[in-house]
């Protein structure tokens, strides 16, 4: 890959990103378009990766194995019940 074109494409990336926000900033969407759009993002979220509370998601897998390993040394110490 030729480096001279890497970084026209990154200042191309650039350019149209600050246009974007620019455009945005001058042209703000109104509540009713800012919701309809994140509403849109949402069902293409659900389409794409299936509902959000029943997808598989290893990072609260480990943060709950991690607690109850925490809940069962924290158990170790406590007197046992005769």
């Amino acid at each position: 890959m030729n480096p001279q074109d890497l970084k026209r494409w990154v200042e191309n990336q650039r350019a149209g990103e600050a246009r974007v926000r620019e455009d945005a900033r001058q042209n703000p969407p109104t509540p009713q378009q800012a919701f309809a759009a994140a509403m849109a993002l949402l069902n293409l979220d659900e389409q794409l990766n299936g509902p959000p509370f029943e997808r598989y998601d290893p990072v609260s897998e480990r943060e709950d194995a991690a607690m109850w390993e925490a809940w069962a040394k924290l158990r170790s110490g406590w007197p046992k019940k005769a």
